[in-house]
């Protein structure tokens, strides 16, 4: 049984990477295909995806074949503004068997990834709102609590979701921080190295807005059906990776942000890496973050 972790005052250090490292990495670009959606005509998803299915469906999505470029040597090339994710080096006070506590990860990976957000992006307030373990066997058929890598080209949300989420999440607050810059940032972490399903982001400044598609996405249980944003094929779209990604590198993933002249979203996806088929399987976890700024 786990126990509840308490923390100290001090939060982990948080660091960026930054341009013009000397790093004797050789980068390891491989290919694969990802699973774009298809649109009929009027430029509409031919059908909905459903919450935990990975698998190809060819009659609404269309493989296509990608190279995925490594990041690693580079890490600090990229930014939230500037291509809609962002490297960042975060040592955590978590331990592996703590992630199996949903308690211990609301109560205390939740302020610690807050905190990370603000430092790395100057945020004034940042809310979690959710979380999402994922492990590439995981058993639960349903992916209620441990869902498998996704394999679909995606934005886990939409510029009208993010406010409805923003009003449902924080009540009264809500239409004062509307007023806000404000932000939807997925916070990406391994719970160990990751060599099979890595995950795969597109910079966000190489994909066109009429190249994101509204696409339905139908939740377990009955629940009511969300709206997330789906990618049709697109020319130069630029894709990558950190190969080997450890559990102290951090993705912070643009789901939409408010402010213009910035990249808004980014788009992302787990990825096959057939040299890496036989490698441990992936383990990690995203906690999606609602980030608002004095601006």
């Amino acid at each position: 049984m786990t126990s509840t972790i308490t923390h100290a005052a001090s939060q982990p250090a948080v660091s960026t990477f930054f341009s013009g490292t000397v790093s004797t990495h050789q980068p390891r670009h491989f290919q694969s295909s990802l699973q774009y959606v298809k649109v009929s005509e009027d430029g509409k998803s031919l059908g909905p995806s459903t919450w935990g299915k990975t698998d190809y469906e060819e009659d609404r999505e269309q493989l296509v074949p990608v190279t995925i470029h490594d990041a690693r040597g580079r890490q600090g090339d990229f930014t939230l503004d500037k291509n809609g994710f962002q490297l960042v080096k975060h040592t955590t006070a978590f331990q592996k068997g703590d992630y199996t506590s949903q308690e211990n990860i609301k109560n205390a990976y939740y302020p610690e990834v807050e905190q990370m957000v603000k430092d790395v992006t100057g945020a004034s307030f940042v809310k979690t709102i959710h979380h999402v373990l994922r492990h590439s066997s995981s058993p639960d058929q349903d992916c209620l609590t441990l869902t498998r890598p996704l394999y679909k080209v995606h934005v886990d949300s939409t510029p009208d979701r993010v406010v409805s989420t923003i009003k449902f999440s924080l009540g009264d607050q809500a239409e004062e921080l509307l007023q806000k810059r404000y932000a939807l940032i997925n916070i990406w972490r391994p719970l160990k190295p990751v060599y099979k399903d890595p995950l795969a982001y597109c910079d966000g400044s190489t994909v066109p807005d009429d190249d994101f598609v509204v696409r339905e996405l139908t939740m377990p249980n009955g629940a009511p059906p969300k709206e997330n944003s789906a990618v049709k094929v697109g020319e130069g779209h630029m894709w990558y990776y950190l190969y080997g990604q450890k559990e102290d590198e951090v993705t912070f993933i643009r789901c939409w942000d408010s402010k213009s002249g910035v990249v808004k979203r980014c788009p992302h996806s787990a990825v096959r890496d057939q040299a890496m088929e036989d490698m441990e399987d992936r383990e990690s976890i995203e906690a999606r973050c609602l980030v608002f700024w004095d601006e």
